[in-house]
C-alpha cells in the first residue's frame, strides 16, 4: 500500500472517531448503499462486528464507526476482478484477513495501524491471482460479489474477404482481451464452403503465430478459414474468415459482360452515329494501314495481279488475231 492511502485512511479512522452516534449511522448506510468491497463478499456480518468488538470492546458505541471504516479502508478493492478458477484462492486471502484483524483486536493492537496493515497484504495476495484470459466476459465481481457470465461467445461471426486472385491475404487470430503467454493456434480450412460445421474442416498448420499470410492468393484458396486460440488444451475463441476469391479470367469475363450490356443499353442516336462512323473502309485505307501488308495479303495480291495481267494477255491476242482474220 502507498504512503498516501496510509494516510488517507488514517486520516479517516480520526475523523470517524470524533462523529455522532447520528452521524455514523449516516455513513454507515452511505457506505452500505455504495460498492461493496471484496471483504463483504466474503465474510459475514457477525464476522466483521466481532473485529469491532475485540478493537473496541462489546458494550463499544463505536461499532457502527468501526464497520464504516472497514468498509471504507476495503472499497478501493471493488474493482478486483479475477478469473473464476480463482475464487477460493480469493476467498482464503479475506478468510485470512479477518483471522488477521481478529488476532489483532484481541492482542489490543491499534486498529489505525491494524486495518491499514491487512488491506495491504491482501493486496499483495490479489496481485498474484490471475486476472482471466477474457476480462470483459468471463470473472468474478467484487463490486456486486457474482460471477459475470460469459459474454464472447467461443465461436466469433465468419468476416468476409474479398480478394482478387494473385493478391496477397492476411488472417490474424489476435482478441481483445489478454491470453495467456502460452497459447497456441490451430488453423483449418474447407474449399468453396462459407461455413462453422466443423467436421467439414482440415487441419493446415498448428503452432505460436496468431496470423496466417497467404500469398499469392489463388482460386484453390476460396472458402472458409478458422483459428482457434488454445490454452491448457481448452478452445478460448474460434474466429472464422471466408476468403472469397476473384479469378483473373473471371474478371475478364465479368468487364466483357459489362461492356456487351452497355452496348446493348445504348440510346439509338448512338448506335446511328457509330454506324456512320464505323463504315466500310475503301482499298486505299485497307492498303495505308501498317498491318495490311501480311504474308496472306501479298500472296492474294500476286494472285490478283498475275490474273489481271493474264486477262489482259489473252485480250491483246484474240484482238491480234480477229484483226490477222480479216487482213488482205
Amino acid at each position: 500500500m502507498t504512503p498516501g492511502k496510509n494516510s488517507f485512511l488514517r486520516g479517516l479512522f480520526l475523523e470517524t472517531s470524533v462523529m455522532s452516534g447520528g452521524d455514523v449511522l449516516f455513513l454507515w448506510l452511505v457506505f452500505s448503499s455504495r460498492a461493496t468491497a471484496c471483504l463483504n463478499c466474503f465474510s459475514t456480518a457477525a464476522q466483521r462486528l466481532r473485529i469491532c468488538q475485540y478493537f473496541w470492546g462489546y458494550q463499544s458505541e463505536k461499532h457502527q464507526t468501526c464497520l464504516g471504516t472497514l468498509e471504507s479502508a476495503f472499497r478501493p478493492l471493488s474493482k478486483t476482478q479475477v478469473d473464476v478458477s480463482e475464487i477460493e484462492k480469493l476467498k482464503d486471502a479475506f478468510g485470512r484477513v479477518v483471522f488477521y484483524l481478529e488476532e489483532k483486536g484481541m492482542a489490543k493492537a491499534p486498529f489505525q495501524e491494524a486495518v491499514p496493515e491487512a488491506v495491504n497484504e491482501v493486496e499483495k495476495e490479489i496481485a498474484q491471482l490471475k486476472a482471466g484470459y477474457q476480462k470483459e466476459s468471463h470473472y468474478y465481481r467484487c463490486s456486486s460479489c457474482s460471477i459475470m457470465d460469459c459474454q464472447l461467445p467461443i465461436d466469433c461471426p465468419i468476416q468476409d474477404i474479398h480478394k482478387l486472385e494473385g493478391d496477397a491475404t492476411f488472417l490474424n487470430c489476435e482478441v481483445a482481451f489478454q491470453t495467456s503467454s502460452d497459447r497456441t493456434f490451430r488453423w483449418k480450412f474447407v474449399k468453396d464452403l462459407r461455413t462453422e460445421e466443423l467436421f467439414l474442416f482440415h487441419d493446415l498448420n498448428f503452432g505460436v503465430n496468431p496470423s496466417l499470410l497467404i500469398r499469392p492468393t489463388l482460386g484453390s484458396h476460396h472458402g472458409t478459414f478458422a483459428c482457434e486460440l488454445e490454452e491448457e488444451n481448452d478452445v478460448v475463441v474460434r474466429k472464422y474468415f471466408y476468403v472469397n476469391v476473384t479469378e483473373k479470367r473471371l474478371g475478364n469475363e465479368k468487364k466483357l459482360q459489362e461492356m456487351f450490356k452497355a452496348i446493348l443499353n445504348s440510346p439509338p442516336e448512338s448506335v446511328q452515329e457509330a454506324v456512320v462512323v464505323n463504315k466500310l473502309p475503301s482499298l486505299q485505307d485497307l492498303m495505308s494501314q501498317p498491318d495490311y501488308l501480311r504474308k496472306r495479303g501479298v500472296i492474294v495480291l500476286i494472285l490478283g495481279i498475275t490474273g489481271i495481267s493474264l486477262l489482259v494477255t489473252l485480250a491483246v491476242l484474240s484482238l491480234y488475231r480477229w484483226a490477222t482474220d480479216f487482213g488482205p
